[in-house]
């Protein structure tokens, strides 16, 4: 009589699951950290739209804007003699003026 052998044991079943699982949550963490840079560079963008649009204003002498909601996000805006500052959820842009 032959003996049937399996092709899988428990041990490697639970290895198998486990490397799986590892290269799961190491993609999901990569995605993660990808999907944080994505919005932090989108709303970088947004605040130095922004920020040139001040710079317009104040060439031809219209007082700024304190603050801006743009796709729903709030952004708050000083503008001082020498800089304009655009903070946003994320961060925040300098920009200095040339006068």
């Amino acid at each position: 009589m032959t003996k049937i052998v399996k092709a899988e044991t428990l041990t490697s079943l639970l290895v198998a699951i486990s490397l799986f699982m590892i290269l799961f949550l190491a993609y999901a963490n990569w995605q993660s950290l990808q999907n944080k840079q994505a919005n932090y560079l989108y709303q970088q963008q947004q605040a130095l739209q922004i920020a040139e649009n001040q710079l317009n204003l104040k060439a031809v002498n219209e007082p700024c804007e304190k603050m801006v909601k743009q796709n729903n996000l709030n952004f708050e805006i000083s503008c001082l003699e020498q800089k304009i500052i655009v903070i946003f959820p994320l961060g925040k842009v300098e920009i200095g003026t040339a006068e």
